[in-house]
């Protein structure tokens, strides 16, 4: 029943042209290519606020190699409501990382991840009330969730799954974080990371694939620069990098997110090219330069939040 191509014919063959194209184009609300940079711009933004959320994006990762390499089954051999050719030649690539993928089916990365990354927002998001943030969550996750199932690469089965393992890691994550804060002196993102690591380095140990080595190295480096980064900051105050830093980050930022993409270098390479990664992403906004920028946006989620 859960696992049933019919049911997935069936979703199909009630997707008109021009709902499978908004399908493809807004399934990637559950896709790393938004998720990562919507992360970093969030963080870049409002560091307070957003801090938590990276190692919760890490653990996401984390859980998804963990999960993908656990189960094994087979995605649905179903055509997709739409082809290549009802998009522009630009926009095929996308389509077809939306459309045509080869990993494993069970539990549904994107509805995972969608449920994670929602899941913070409904959560910590200063804005309107929790219940309507719930709503616009549950009709965002199931959206996800429904464009899966419609353009055919996944079961039911593997969304309700997806959905299940990310609202038990959002269960881990908000416990860890209430709890070690309530009972250490350790910071609310610093134990955010910490739990991206646990779940990048047991990634790491069980799958050894490339993904698992970047998210445990991402974790290291993103926890490193967070202790570091108040010290960082004190000593380039009033200083030349002040402005250099800043530049250099964006520069390295960019740089490993574009090796990374061509797949260059081994795994060994990948888990300091992402630790280094992330540190930029991370020191960033603890640089002068930016700092009026996250300020304000902080001021700002404090009066819609009064």
């Amino acid at each position: 029943m859960w696992f049933d191509p019919a049911i997935v014919e069936a979703v199909r063959d009630l997707v008109p042209t021009w709902l499978g194209i908004v399908m493809v184009v807004l399934s990637y609300f559950g896709s790393v290519y938004l998720i990562a940079p919507g992360m970093i711009a969030a963080y870049w933004a409002n560091r307070d606020l957003a801090a938590p959320w990276i190692g919760g994006v890490i653990g996401c990762y984390g859980l998804m190699s963990i999960t993908k390499s656990y189960h094994s089954a087979s995605r649905p051999t179903v055509e997709p409501p739409v082809s290549s050719a009802d998009f522009p030649s630009w926009f095929v690539p996308a389509y077809e990382h939306a459309a045509h993928i080869s990993t494993t089916s069970f539990p549904s990365g994107h509805a995972m991840a969608a449920t994670i990354i929602v899941g913070m927002l409904v959560v910590d998001l200063p804005v309107s009330t929790f219940r309507r943030r719930l709503v616009a969550g549950i009709a965002a996750v199931g959206w996800v969730g429904f464009t899966r199932v419609g353009l055919g690469v996944h079961y039911h089965g593997d969304v309700v799954g997806g959905i299940a393992y990310g609202l038990g890691f959002l269960a881990v994550y908000y416990l860890a974080r209430y709890t070690v804060v309530g009972r250490t002196s350790l910071d609310t993102t610093s134990v955010a990371f910490a739990v991206g690591l646990v779940v990048g380095l047991i990634a790491a140990v069980y799958v050894g694939s490339r993904n698992s080595y970047i998210v445990f190295g991402g974790a290291v480096g993103g926890l490193l620069a967070w202790y570091c980064a108040p010290t960082i900051a004190r000593h380039t105050r009033n200083t030349v990098w002040e402005t250099l830093a800043p530049v250099f980050g964006l520069a390295i930022v960019g740089l490993t997110w574009f090796v990374a993409e061509l797949e260059l270098g081994t795994y060994a390479v990948m888990a300091p090219l992402a630790a280094l990664f992330l540190a930029a992403v991370v020191l960033v906004p603890w640089i002068a330069p930016t700092r009026e920028l996250w300020t304000s946006a902080k001021r700002r989620s404090r009066r819609l939040a009064g």
